[in-house]
This record gives C-alpha cells, structure tokens and sequence, in this order.
C-alpha cells in the first residue's frame, strides 16, 4: 500500500516579501490557501507544514493550530533536515514538495505528477522545472521524491545549498536519478503566466484576479488560468 505525505515549507524571513505566507488573499492567508489546495488532494494522505526555529515563525506555528495542519520546526538553511523531521513518524514512501507562496497550487496537478511519477517508476518528478518539457504556468509547481531517494539525500555529504534547495543537487545532476518532467494538459500549458508570489506586487495581481473572478479557495487551477485571460482581455496593458 502506497502513502504519500505533502510537505509545505514555510517560513516568514522572506528578503523580498516579509511575513507573505500570513499575508492575506481574499479572506485566507497564502498558508491557508496552500495547505487547505494541498490537502484537497484524494491522493495526498497528510500535509505537514516545515517551518524553522526562528521566533518569528512561532506565528506560523499558530497559524498551522488554527488550521488543524500538522508542523514540523527545523534549521533555516537546512530544508532537507527539516523535510526527514516531517518525515521522522511516517511511514509513507513518497512526498510531494509544495512552496507556500503557491496559493493557487492545484489538487488535480498533485494527483497528475504523482500519477505520472508512479506509473513510470521514477525516483523524482516535477511540473515546473524549465526542463523535461514542462509547460505549467509558474505557481502550480508540484514535486514528487520518492522518500528513499529523500533519505539517500540525507545521507550525503551535499553541499550547503544543495541541502538548502532539497531537490537541487537531483535537478544540477549531481546526483544521479530516475526524473520525469511532467507536460500540463491544454487547459494549463500556460508557461508565460505566473501565479505565485515572491513579491508584494505579485500578491496585489492575485488579490486582484480573486476580486475579479470571485475566485475562492477552492477554484480549480484551470479556472484561474481563465481568470487571468478574462482580466487581460477586459484591462489590456
């Protein structure tokens, strides 16, 4: 029997967006937003927030009590230990990698790439790397490790950064492994769009887009894609 555990990274030292995974989209935080998609997936046993030691995260430690969403605390740099503490009482052989500020990430993305990554029996697969033919629109980024190449990961002496990346030193080649790229369907293979937010200004578009559509925590991915077309064609730049 297959289990797969989502884990959520997060934390609120952003350099460019402060505190953005409490910041509010329409009437959630992005955190809510992230675990609440996530975990609308049938295919995703339980989401797991990996926030770090820092003070200031105590804030997504309550965040995550209010949720009902399991947390996990670890170093800042060290990703890759806080993703084995998520892990530590599980015993689920895959996990899926989600970004908190992916607000729109998409339940049925989940299910594709975890789909694709089972039936072709690879060790590592993703949807929004700009290799392997990927052509999701950015914010809709799913990846899928198998949790024995996550614990081989572990055990290596990486470098700094690959540890701080999780998926970094599979992605650059340096340690070798089955990937699959995974290609959207017609409704998503928007490349040129972007959904997530690294800055302020990325959060004032979605917010925008949510008040436009009346988009809610649960529109699907492919409604958000019609969303932004509606929006360009009603306000062309």
């Amino acid at each position: 029997m297959t289990r797969t555990v989502a884990v959520v990274q997060a934390r609120l030292g952003s350099h460019r967006f402060p505190g953005k995974m409490l910041a509010a989209l329409g009437e959630h935080s992005l955190l809510e937003w992230v675990v609440t998609r996530v975990g609308q997936s049938d295919v995703v046993d339980r989401v797991v927030v990996a926030t770090t030691l820092e003070p200031l995260d105590d804030q997504i430690v309550a965040e995550c009590g209010r949720l009902g969403v399991d947390v996990v605390r670890g170093s800042t740099n060290d990703v890759l230990d806080r993703f084995m503490a998520a892990l530590a009482d599980d015993q689920c052989d895959t996990v899926v990698r989600v970004c908190a500020d992916n607000p729109f990430v998409d339940a049925s993305c989940i299910a594709a790439v975890i789909d694709e990554h089972r039936s072709t029996g690879a060790d590592y697969s993703f949807n929004h790397r700009p290799f392997g033919a990927c052509n999701y629109a950015d914010g809709f980024g799913v990846e899928v490790i198998s949790r024995i190449l996550l614990t081989d990961l572990d055990s290596r002496d990486l470098a700094a950064e690959h540890r701080e990346h999780v998926t970094l030193a599979i992605a650059d080649g340096s340690v070798k492994a089955h990937v699959r790229g995974c290609v959207a369907p017609p409704a998503l293979a928007r490349p040129e769009l972007r959904f997530d937010v690294d800055e302020p200004n990325d959060l004032q578009h979605l917010q925008t887009l949510v008040e436009f559509a009346r988009l809610h925590i649960g529109s699907s991915a492919a409604e958000v894609v019609a969303a932004e077309d509606s929006y360009r064609a009603a306000y062309p730049s």
